[in-house]
């Protein structure tokens, strides 16, 4: 899981990505925030805040030889 914010360019983007062995797992992730009292108390923060003005998933597969790799890594 990590959370991204912008440095340079648009200052209204950010983006949290977080990885899962299958959509049926994300699923059931998605279930358990939905119920748990914490989680709905931060979903409703920030909703009244306005941190979250539009929200998009996309789902993705990882490229294996780059995945978890340090950024030394992977130069030829």
């Amino acid at each position: 899981m990590g959370y991204f914010l912008p440095s340079e360019g648009t200052n209204f983007q950010a983006f949290g990505i977080i990885s899962f062995t299958s959509l049926s797992h994300y699923k059931q992730y998605r279930q358990r925030l939905k119920q748990s009292p914490q989680g709905s108390k931060n979903f409703e923060f920030a909703k009244r805040e306005q941190f979250i003005l539009e929200e998009r998933r996309s789902f993705l597969n990882v490229v294996p030889e780059t995945y978890l790799k340090a950024s030394g890594e992977n130069k030829a």
